[in-house]
């Protein structure tokens, strides 16, 4: 946890001068990590099939009709640490496809249950540094820190992940911008779970603004365990003209490995 603390604060200092908004990717992190030299391998795709009604006029390159592909390869390091590469790309209406970027990610996780299902809190964070797809960012270098916080009681399942995005080198704003990540999850049996997550974008971290005038995201999903395999299947409606209206995502993780 020391070392998680130092790399990020060196993160934070080496970009205060500048920074921009760093919208993440549509998942929840909740108290799981690799075992020591477990690989892991997830895939996450999502697609907006109706856009916002109104531009926030930004910059970045819309996610109308895009569909966008993240494959992460993860490497658990000790018993409460784990890295991890996650490789950007999308796949436009027109079939023009393209590689967007990627970052390298480091995530600790001191306190949590025994294993991923018994009850109790699990806390931890991660560290993301590296090059975001147009759509995310116009930096040539962003990083992320997020907070990864939540309780398992019974079928019950609660998590955020608070998210401050700062720039390291780029066109971005100096100020470091937050979002806020939650889910709320019932298990209906042990091969699935239904549940709501949200994502919301706050502005800047010095002075937060109202969420009307910010994407806010809400998804209906569904957590299936099958073959050895975990999916999340989500639905999501935007709560305000500045949100996608409708979009779709799915996370697919693999027994890479395991």
């Amino acid at each position: 946890m020391r070392i998680f603390l130092t790399i990020a604060l060196s993160a934070l200092l080496a970009a205060s001068p500048v920074a921009h908004a760093l919208p993440d990717e549509l998942e929840v992190r909740l108290g799981e990590i690799n075992k020591p030299g477990q690989l892991g391998f997830d895939v996450m795709a999502n697609y907006t099939v109706s856009g916002p009604r109104k531009s926030a006029d930004d910059g970045l390159r819309s996610s109308f009709h895009l569909l966008q592909i993240s494959p992460t390869l993860s490497y658990g390091m000790t018993e409460d640490t784990q890295v991890g590469f996650q490789l950007f790309s999308s796949l436009g209406a027109h079939g023009e496809a393209r590689v967007d970027g990627g970052r390298i990610e480091f995530l600790a996780l001191p306190v949590r249950p025994e294993d991923d299902d018994d009850d109790g809190l699990f806390f931890g964070g991660l560290l993301g540094v590296g090059h975001l797809p147009a759509t995310l960012s116009n930096n040539h270098l962003d990083a992320e820190i997020k907070m990864i916080l939540g309780y398992r009681a019974g079928r019950w399942t609660f998590a955020t992940n608070p998210d401050v995005g700062v720039k390291i080198s780029g066109k971005g704003s100096a100020e470091p911008d937050f979002s806020v990540k939650f889910k709320v999850a019932y298990r209906v049996d042990h091969r699935y779970s239904i549940g709501v997550e949200h994502y919301g974008d706050l502005g800047r971290l010095r002075h937060i603004d109202p969420p009307n005038q910010h994407s806010q995201q809400t998804f209906a999903v569904v957590d299936l365990k099958a073959e050895g395999m975990e999916f999340n299947v989500g639905i999501g409606r935007g709560l305000n003209d500045f949100s996608e209206r409708w979009a779709v995502k799915t996370i697919v993780s693999f027994p890479f490995g395991k």
